[in-house]
């Protein structure tokens, strides 16, 4: 009984540390939380929600600067997702780079940055497809890799 005893605290201690680390995925409650933003004209959430680099459409955007253009523009060009429908989403695959773009950058981004613990999502809403690379953080924080807008 001695001997059990250390052994559970052991067991208690890793279990806790391994929780400390634990990212829980994405959920549909995030990915519509992120389409509400930007329906809602929440440009600031966005660019904190952004990560960098971030690819928009085929480009590949390195600062803040840019990921604040990038979201303030499409609010104040009235860019809505009416009626948003979670088409699929499932882990990313290298694959995925070609809806993208073609380009080295991408598929480098694509092989270097992006991992399958990343989720890839497209939506439909009113015409428009949209794709969104997402990664769940510690704490249950959810950043935006990628965006691309297609017709649908």
């Amino acid at each position: 009984m001695k001997c059990l005893k250390p052994l559970l605290l052991v067991m208690v201690l890793a279990l806790l540390a391994s929780c400390a680390g634990f990212k829980p995925g994405i959920s549909d409650d995030d990915t519509m939380t992120i389409i509400e933003n930007l329906n809602s004209g929440q440009a600031e959430v966005l660019i904190d929600s952004s990560a960098l680099p971030f690819i928009f459409d085929s480009e590949i955007l390195a600062s803040e600067s840019q990921l604040r253009l990038l979201w303030t523009g499409l609010i104040k060009a009235g860019y809505l997702l009416d009626a948003p429908v979670i088409q699929q989403q499932r882990p990313v695959q290298a694959g995925d780079a070609a809806l993208f773009s073609e380009s080295w950058e991408i598929k480098t981004y694509f092989k270097n940055i992006l991992s399958e613990e990343d989720v890839f999502v497209e939506i439909n809403a009113s015409g428009r497809k949209v794709y969104m690379i997402l990664r769940s953080e510690k704490k249950g924080r959810v950043s935006i890799m990628a965006w691309k807008g297609v017709k649908a």
